[in-house]
């Protein structure tokens, strides 16, 4: 857990400042996160459990969401005094107190206690001890948070790190009854703020083995009491660093964790707490709307992959038409040979120079049972004429779910994302509903572009959905050349050649791109075609991404991540 007792600590205090007697403006609501507004800005409160966390902002919130616990906040808090900000302990739980006169001048002294623990963040409204009510209305064996009840705080026993000494943390373990666990997790179940990470690097700092408390003893425990000695003065200093692993924030500490490398310091620990929950909120709700898309689109591809299923079925069935066909004009030729009543005859065929037992109506004559199946044939010649145009149009739909499939899979910000669900409602895959206002028009909306890339003086597009697909077959000179994966979905990528000639090492460049964005991303030797725009046309009618291309050759290539 990034946001551990340390880091909320560290958070409070800067908070605090801006905070502490100010009035509160307005609270609202936005996917599980809670602002309340001030004069300086909005005091940040996500309890979404993906990234539950504390923090500052300046946040504008267009479309809040319906909440009657926040809509009781606003009622009873709303240009209130806050009083106190602070923490309890090292635990994750910031405690804000608030003045308030009502309309009648009564003083109200208002407490909200704000549990920052993942799947269980809550937010808790206390007015003398008594509960108001709870963003979250719990019970367990520990707590019963529900309207009217007495407020306890949670508290989990453990030690404060500022008052850990040997005598307390020898104490502390000889009271562990469990002694076969490790002493890592003793020591995130035995002090407060720390997580299985920063007990690392605890352990890291005291030069300890993490190994099973049995093998523990008092050099050890004095070792991590010099540990602690040395992170205490660190929290002490009020930073926050946060961590990265290819450029990307990963984790952020209140103390140094020597796992990393690359790391920044920030004095203002703010700034480093909005860097690191701004990028795990977009790229928690990319991964939801990734996965969103992901299930319609998935859905839609087994259900036609079981209608094609059953159309190669009825297919088979339909095959069986020749059959009647033959049964019929034996029939008819041997009318006068048939007697009435009999359920079958056996007579010679002399196209295969065979016997054939043909099945017969008994209570039909023998014209009857001819007729009857050249009925039958050509039902089901017709049938199988239908069947056929059927399963061109689905086999064609499943294509363009397919590259829908990898474009959704490709997807590298949110905003494609929801390009590509505006597509799926064009293409009624997804039924259009109100969504939130961005506060621009469509028009005036920023549209994604294509990956760019320039390689010995030319460049290279390549589409991220199948819109930008298509408007790059359309605007592209009849000249410069256009490159797909054989037979999978894939982007769409485009060599830009101005009227010049494109040398090999440029066309494997460009096919190693296509290769990298297909569903071949993982193979080797991936087939990708290549020809001149001019050859490759969109018959009207074709979903978005899909064409017809001729006059291409193939090279093989194998995708290379550092084509991206």
């Amino acid at each position: 857990m990034p946001f551990d007792g340390f880091v909320m600590k560290t958070v409070v205090e800067e908070v605090r400042n801006s905070v502490l007697g100010q009035n509160v403006r307005n609270i609202y609501l936005y996917d599980k996160v809670i602002y309340f507004s001030f004069d300086k800005g909005d005091l940040k409160i996500s309890l979404n459990p993906n990234y539950s966390h504390i923090s500052f902002t300046d946040h504008v919130v267009k479309e809040p969401d319906k909440h009657t616990f926040v809509e009781l906040l606003r009622s009873r808090i709303r240009g209130g005094k806050v009083t106190e900000l602070t923490t309890n302990g090292y635990e994750r739980t910031m405690v804000m107190k608030l003045r308030k006169f009502d309309e009648i001048g009564e003083k109200h002294e208002y407490e909200i206690y704000f549990d920052i623990m993942g799947k269980h963040s809550n937010a808790v409204l206390v007015e003398n001890g008594l509960i108001i009510d709870a963003y979250k209305r719990i019970e367990t064996r520990v707590r019963k948070i529900f309207p009217g009840e007495p407020f306890m705080l949670f508290t989990s026993g453990k030690l404060p790190i500022d008052e850990v000494t040997l005598e307390k943390l020898t104490d502390a373990f000889h009271r562990f009854q469990d002694k076969q666990r490790m002493i890592s997790e003793f020591i995130y179940s035995t002090i407060q703020g720390f997580s299985k990470q920063t007990a690392e690097e605890l352990l890291f700092r005291s030069e300890v083995e993490d190994k099973p408390l049995s093998l523990v003893d008092n050099s050890d425990l004095e070792n991590l009491v010099e540990g602690l000695s040395s992170i205490s003065e660190e929290v002490s200093q009020k930073v926050i660093y946060i961590y990265y692993e290819n450029e990307q924030p990963t984790d952020i500490s209140a103390f140094r964790l020597h796992k990393y490398n690359d790391l920044k310091r920030c004095e203002n620990a703010i700034s480093c707490i909005n860097e690191y929950f701004d990028f795990v909120e977009k790229k928690d709700k990319l991964i939801q709307k990734r996965t969103q898309l992901l299930s319609i689109v998935n859905n839609r591809i087994s259900s036609l992959e079981d209608v094609l299923t059953q159309i190669e079925k009825e297919r088979e069935e339909c095959l069986e038409s020749d059959k009647y066909r033959k049964y019929g004009e034996l029939i008819k030729a041997y009318s006068y040979q048939i007697p009435h009543g009999v359920d079958s005859v056996e007579v010679f065929d002399w196209e295969t120079n065979q016997h054939v037992v043909v099945p017969l109506e008994p209570h039909l004559s023998p014209i009857e049972n001819s007729v009857k199946y050249f009925k039958l044939y050509n039902k089901l010649k017709k049938k199988l004429e239908g069947l056929s145009e059927r399963e061109i149009v689905l086999k064609r739909e499943l294509e363009y779910l397919k590259q829908l499939q990898d474009t959704i899979e490709n997807a590298e910000t949110f905003e494609e994302l929801e390009e590509i669900e505006e597509e799926m409602i064009e293409n009624d895959l997804i039924k259009k509903t109100h969504k939130r206002k961005s506060g621009k028009s469509k028009t005036e909306q920023a549209r994604s572009e294509p990956r760019k890339y320039v390689y010995n003086g030319f460049t290279i597009l390549v589409g991220r959905n199948n819109k930008q697909n298509d408007e790059l077959v359309r605007k592209s000179s009849e000249h410069d050349i256009w490159l797909h994966v054989q037979g999978m979905p894939g982007a769409h990528v485009v060599i830009k050649t101005n009227g010049k000639p494109v040398d090999e090492d440029v066309l494997l460049y460009a096919a190693k791109l296509a290769a990298q964005f297909s569903k071949g991303k993982y193979s080797t030797k991936v087939p990708v075609d290549y020809t001149y725009i001019k050859y490759v046309k969109k018959p009207r009618g074709f979903k978005p991404g899909l064409v017809l291309y001729s006059n291409f050759k193939t090279l093989f290539v194998t995708p290379d991540e550092k084509y991206q």
